[in-house]
């Protein structure tokens, strides 16, 4: 059996966002798109690239922050978790775990090619499984 990749699993179409941004604007693209998080460009070529989820919105709104005048680049992630595409799901699944984060960028070296969350994780479980049985055949 072929080991699952994260190239099998990833969401190749990728949603980012301006950090200049309001939250409130960035959680309307969200429910308007059906995503639930948004990767944030960086200001300058040397920054990272941050990440902003529905937790994320979530979080501010119940620590009555005003996501109508905080901007995400003040209250993304960083550094952005990042994996590459032939990394197996496996050891994707243990990032997820011991870097308490819900989303991965798959990045090539060059470009960001897709994004990878527990929720795919989960979705792939039954083929995850089978992989793991096959093993001990």
């Amino acid at each position: 059996m072929k080991r699952l990749k994260v190239r099998d699993v990833m969401a190749k179409e990728v949603a980012t966002v301006d950090p200049s941004t309001l939250v409130l604007d960035a959680a309307k693209r969200m429910v308007q798109k059906g995503i639930d998080a948004f990767i944030v460009s960086p200001l300058e070529k040397d920054e990272p690239f941050g990440i902003i989820t529905q937790t994320d919105v979530v979080d501010l709104f119940a620590d009555e922050v005003d996501i109508g005048k905080v901007a995400v680049g003040e209250v993304a992630n960083k550094p952005l978790f990042i994996v590459s595409p032939g990394m197996p799901v496996l050891y994707a699944a243990k990032m997820f775990r011991n870097g308490g984060v819900s989303h991965l960028a798959v990045f090539n070296g060059q470009e960001i090619l897709g994004i990878i969350s527990y929720s795919d994780i989960l979705n792939c479980l039954p083929s995850l499984m089978e992989q793991i049985y096959s093993e001990f055949d």
